[in-house]
């Protein structure tokens, strides 16, 4: 196990990305995930030295509601969507396997916030089928080539947090069940969890009930999951594209994307309301 503060021969400067203690025990009780040394990069590295220092050992005895693990957890996750996929390839997946064991830490604690999470870390399959638990039920070679259930798991992450009244865990649950990933087609489930999704999101940030009208917009268009409605869907699109662009608009670029699909849905509807084509 690293020696996290720093004092055993160099991990000051040449700590890896993250260590585990992997039989951790605590007053007799071992937990379900084991602790983590979380280190930090600190300097350049060089041809003899990571640069990276470790700047805490989290153990989940210590850890009240999962705010650390959270908290740990997401700075590895925003590390690893920085890395180069291509010339840092090995450090992403790296930084995104802490990402995944301390968010199941947090969800073990309690935390819809980590169920959450880890919903991102599995349905955009960021670890790229090096996961933590997959690794830890290795049995054999065909386990390990075996490929790992993420849709199966982001859909049990994104519901736990979606029950918990997490508005952005319930479009992404609604995702999943339109498109029928994780779990069995239900555009009529996913219909109500989109409008579950806007109807908690409205005292959260605009760009999260943006993102539930847009899909509600979708829906209305094309009658998936509820009766078809040009009315309807032009009225979602409205509310989409204020949400989604006053989030472009305060520097969240990443909904670009998002905020187009929206603007492109309101011009379709709007022209089969004018029957202008």
């Amino acid at each position: 196990m690293t020696n996290w503060c720093g004092s055993g021969g160099g991990w000051d400067v040449d700590a890896p990305v993250w260590d585990s203690n992997f039989e951790y025990t605590f007053d007799g009780k071992k937990y379900a995930y084991p602790d983590v040394t979380i280190t930090e990069q600190r300097q350049q590295p060089t041809e003899t030295t990571t640069g990276r220092a470790c700047i805490w050992h989290y153990v989940p005895s210590m850890d009240s509601g999962g705010w650390q693990a959270l908290r740990f957890g997401s700075s590895y996750y925003d590390e690893g969507m920085s890395c180069d996929p291509e010339f840092d390839h090995e450090k992403r997946i790296m930084c995104f396997q802490a990402a995944e064991l301390l968010y199941l830490h947090a969800s073990a604690l309690g935390n819809p916030l980590g169920d959450l999470n880890l919903g991102y870390v599995y349905s955009y399959d960021r670890c790229e089928d090096h996961y933590w638990e997959k690794v830890m039920t290795w049995e054999t070679e065909e386990d390990l080539r075996r490929p790992y259930p993420c849709d199966e798991k982001a859909y049990e992450h994104y519901r736990r947090a979606a029950e918990a009244d997490i508005a952005e865990a319930c479009y992404k649950l609604g995702d999943l069940l339109r498109d029928g990933r994780g779990c069995d087609q239900d555009p009529a489930e996913a219909f109500t969890w989109f409008s579950q999704a806007y109807k908690l999101g409205k005292r959260e940030a605009p760009v999260i009930w943006g993102s539930a009208a847009l899909r509600l917009g979708s829906a209305c268009e094309e009658g998936e999951g509820c009766t078809q409605s040009f009315e309807e869907a032009c009225a979602w699109y409205e509310r989409a594209t204020t949400g989604l662009g006053i989030a472009v608009r305060s520097g969240e670029d990443w909904y670009r994307g998002a905020l187009r699909r929206a603007e492109r849905g309101l011009t379709r509807v709007r022209q089969e309301l004018d029957g202008r084509y």
